[in-house]
């Protein structure tokens, strides 16, 4: 990060257009006036609105003169859109697509990125092709000098990126690693190095634009979208001014509840857009439908207790026209939001339980270069395992976590592999100082042997843990490892599912003392399984694991599974934000939209405090709470928690 003014650190709320123009456009830009906007804007107040200029289809939506504008544009909507929000005080960000450019492959088929196949891609380009030099980087400029914009986000980026084996590739693959050749597949020699290849090369494309953007107007600033996320949990080297993401249509509470902690341990001004809309993915000729306003109060509420800026996509129609009713619908969710953000905007994290997500493991199994596949799943099954047990919880990188443990009683490294000598030694330390450290995955025996006292068994496909008399069946990698001396079976594999069955010469979960804390062992794929199927019983297991460590959690809960708990700092006090994951009705692909979510009733919250509290109060409406104080204990009882409530203590 520069030292150059960051706008974004001071927005909240932006709404978000974009329209992919096209070649068989004909009305862009025709009911676009600045009444209009100004009508539109006038009751949502936004602090930064981004507009569409050019989408993965290629077309520009302004009259460029270095690329390829739509012949739908009839009026300069962009024009219109620069001149009300400088009137309005309004910040003007570009949607603009980088990676993924159809129109530039027809015109550069050279330009297009060649699989393992050789088969030139139409729709991604190569990140050692001209089209950041010849094409992207002059348009960017041009929007610069013609319009003077105030920043970009830069769409179809890493998630549109993957690896390419043109002849520049190659050749420059091996000048800079000495590798003679490229391989093709996973399992062949140097796939690893490959892959980094690639994802520096994406890393490099970035910083050129984003230097760019910088020497032509370096308050304008940079996003590239998705970059620094989930997909991507490196350390931060490319000069981006922010990081953003816009999170899926459907079930978007659960995409921000980890995407949002990812960029909450960055370190760096952040936002996540929430779709106004959604369909049914599973039947490619269902509609879009906005989004009721509590279903965008629920999803947003995520983004904004974990003190994260605001955006909501809505589309306006080809001819830029922007529906009365759905900014209403908008207007009422940015009310809820400004409501909270004097008690959220850029708290500090007050959570005492975090869960690990590592580049060392998720660059060796996910899908290439920055996609998902499979990666991500033990991370996203250990955070629900955690929030659903009414622990505040935090996800970090390596990086993050090498600065940080010791800020945590209990932390969870979820079916990682590949862990650093730096990050082994840094675990060891936070355990021998009194942390309770739970790892899993059928690896640990071989892979970590003295961390989790154990070396290793024979391999099993299913396993059955014994919980509250009943039975857990997990499938998937299980080892059944050979405990080492003062390492103890906390939990043996059950016969028939039955718990007096339990063989305890059969280790499932392990657990040994080190120092003053503890390292608890389940050898295999637990949080797996807790991703795939939220089944009770192995949250249950998971809960008296936990309860089995003798921690003295700060804050304690007594809620439905459904109600998260996110802790904070702000202004000196700890804010207790409850957020009501629930719903009114059962959804299923063929019905995502939340039209009713009824309040909880009879929450009760207890928080260890040495002192007893100079105030307790329920924000955002400032409501004094009745509460009582016993034995270091502040007692507190919620008569329903709705949407999204919040106990501030000080």
């Amino acid at each position: 990060m520069s030292d150059r003014r960051n706008w974004h650190e001071d927005v909240f709320f932006g709404i978000h257009y974009d329209l992919h123009a096209k070649a068989t456009d004909t009305e862009l830009g025709a009911e676009v006036t600045a009444e209009h906007l100004r009508e539109r804007w006038s009751a949502i107040r936004p602090d930064w609105v981004q507009c569409d200029c050019k989408g993965h289809p290629g077309y520009t939506s302004w009259p460029t003169a270095v690329g390829s504008t739509s012949p739908g544009v009839v009026k300069d909507a962009l024009r219109i859109h620069r001149d009300v929000t400088a009137e309005m005080g309004i910040r003007l960000g570009m949607h603009y697509s980088g990676v993924i450019d159809q129109r530039a492959l027809e015109l550069h088929p050279e330009w297009g990125a060649v699989n393992a196949k050789g088969e030139r891609s139409n729709r991604s380009t190569c990140r050692l092709s001209p089209y950041a030099d010849e094409l992207m980087i002059p348009q960017l400029l041009e929007l610069i000098d013609n319009y003077d914009v105030d920043g970009f986000w830069v769409d179809g980026e890493n998630w549109g990126s993957a690896p390419c084996w043109c002849d520049a590739c190659k050749t420059e693959f091996t000048v800079r690693t000495g590798i003679a050749e490229a391989p093709t597949e996973a399992g062949q020699p140097h796939w690893a190095e490959w892959l980094a290849f690639q994802r520096d090369l994406f890393c490099e494309y970035v910083t050129k634009y984003t230097d760019a953007v910088h020497a032509r107007k370096p308050e304008c600033l940079v996003c590239s979208n998705w970059m620094y996320t989930i997909r991507q949990p490196e350390p931060v080297t490319v000069p981006v001014d922010y990081l953003s993401g816009d999170y899926t249509p459907n079930w978007g509470a659960a995409r921000a509840a980890l995407e949002a902690r990812m960029l909450d341990c960055r370190g760096i001004t952040w936002d996540l857009m929430v779709w106004g809309f959604t369909r049914n993915y599973q039947i490619p000729t269902s509609p879009w439908a906005m989004k009721t306003a509590i279903h965008l109060k629920q999803e947003v509420a995520e983004v904004v207790a974990l003190g994260g800026a605001v955006m909501v996509y809505t589309k306006p129609h080809r001819s830029g026209w922007l529906t009365g009713w759905e900014h209403e619908i908008i207007g009422e969710t940015v009310d809820f939001c400004r409501e909270r953000k004097a008690a959220c905007f850029r708290s500090t994290t007050a959570s005492e339980a975090a869960v690990l997500h590592l580049d060392s493991h998720y660059y060796t199994c996910n899908d290439p270069l920055f996609n998902y596949g499979n990666a991500i799943q033990p991370v996203e099954g250990a955070l629900n395992a955690l929030l659903e047990t009414h622990r505040s919880t935090d996800l970090l990188t390596e990086e993050a976590a090498l600065a940080r443990l010791g800020d945590y009683k209990l932390v969870v490294v979820p079916e990682q592999t590949n862990l650093s000598q730096p990050l082994q030694a840094a675990l060891k330390k936070f355990v021998t100082a009194g942390g309770e450290l739970v790892l899993s995955g059928a690896h640990l025996a071989e892979e970590l042997p003295e961390l989790v006292g154990c070396t290793p068994g024979p391999a099993v496909e299913t396993v059955q843990i014994a919980v509250r008399g009943e039975c857990a069946q997990l499938a998937g990698s299980w080892s059944l490892p050979v405990p080492q001396p003062r390492t103890k079976v906390w939990y043996g594999d059950c016969r028939n599912l039955e718990p007096s069955l339990e063989d305890e010469t059969r280790p499932v979960i392990t657990s040994r003392r080190l120092g003053k804390g503890r390292v608890v062992a389940i050898h295999g794929a637990f949080f797996q399984n807790y991703f795939a199927m939220h089944f009770p019983r192995i949250r249950a297991c998971f809960e008296d694991l936990v309860a089995d460590l003798d921690i003295d959690w700060t804050v304690e809960l007594a809620a439905p599974s459904w109600i998260e708990v996110i802790c904070r700092h702000q202004n000196g006090a700890l804010m207790v934000n409850l957020l009501n994951r629930g719903t009114g009705e059962t959804l299923s692909p063929q019905r995502t939209i939340v039209e009713d979510l009824p309040p909880v009733e009879i929450v009760t919250v207890a928080v260890r405090k040495p002192t007893p509290p100079c105030s307790v109060v329920l924000e955002p409406d400032g409501t004094p709470l009745p509460w009582n104080y016993a034995d270091g204990i502040v007692g507190v009882t919620l008569p329903a928690v709705r949407i999204h409530d919040i106990v501030a203590i000080r």
